[in-house]
């Protein structure tokens, strides 16, 4: 059965500067300044959870929502038709060989996998170009696929 408006999506986020962020029942954890990239899925509905994302008003509910009121949205990708969080995440940690986990279980607290959150050290402009299309996403609305 296809699931109708869901799949995957990635936020691209740039924290300005170095923080200290306490995401739900995670311990504290200091996040450097730099790109993040955050895998999601939504069941359906995917737009309305990007729009959700996009606001500064909300409830905080999951680990993502906390790091948010920090970080700021560079880019969404979106992958329609496609749930495999762990897969992708497993896919962009072979495609960019010097991306790192910040903190275990982040966005993945009910899943195997590490983390869902990733860090890029260095934000090399080639890497994050060929990203988006070696992992075949698209752009969400106005957001451009480039950081």
């Amino acid at each position: 059965m296809k699931r109708k408006d869901g799949g995957l999506y990635v936020l691209v986020l740039r924290l300005k500067r170095g923080q200290t962020v306490k995401a739900g029942k995670l311990p504290k954890s200091h996040f450097k300044a730099g790109l993040y990239l955050y895998v999601g899925r939504a069941q359906q509905g995917l737009e309305k959870r990007l729009e959700r994302h996009l606001r500064k008003d909300k409830r905080l509910f999951w680990h993502i929502d906390y790091f948010l009121q920090k970080a700021e949205v560079k880019a969404i990708w979106v992958k329609p038709g496609f749930f495999d969080e762990c897969g992708m995440v497993r896919q962009v940690r072979k495609l960019l060989e010097k991306i790192e986990i910040p903190q275990r279980k982040f966005g993945a607290s009910d899943y195997h996998c590490p983390g869902h959150l990733l860090y890029l050290p260095t934000s090399e402009d080639k890497e994050m170009k060929n990203l988006g299309v070696e992992i075949a996403f698209k752009k969400f609305k106005g957001f451009c696929p480039i950081p």
